[in-house]
């Protein structure tokens, strides 16, 4: 066995190989990238618009998933709110 895997020949083929899969790999990475997605309707309950760290700084939604006071980031249940609307 340790015979046929150092024969020149199955190196030749094994590194043939190789060769198409990493020349398939590096084309493959310069495929045309996806644009933006367009939408001509979408139906949603709530849209959170987020900062890369996770703060919330605008709020889209109906009236059952109205959100509470946000207060550093941290929501309190705000009971007497019962509209939709556009939340900064």
């Amino acid at each position: 066995m340790t015979k046929f895997l150092s024969s020149q020949r199955f190196l030749v083929v094994y590194s043939g190989c190789l060769t198409v899969i990493f020349l398939v790999t590096v084309l493959c990475g310069f495929a045309k990238v996806e644009q933006r997605k367009t939408f001509d309707e979408i139906t949603v309950h709530r849209i959170n618009v987020v900062e890369p760290d996770g703060t919330i700084r605008m709020i889209l939604t109906n009236n059952a998933s109205a959100p509470g006071a946000y207060i550093k980031n941290k929501e309190f249940p705000h009971t007497s709110r019962q509209t939709a609307g556009l939340f900064f």
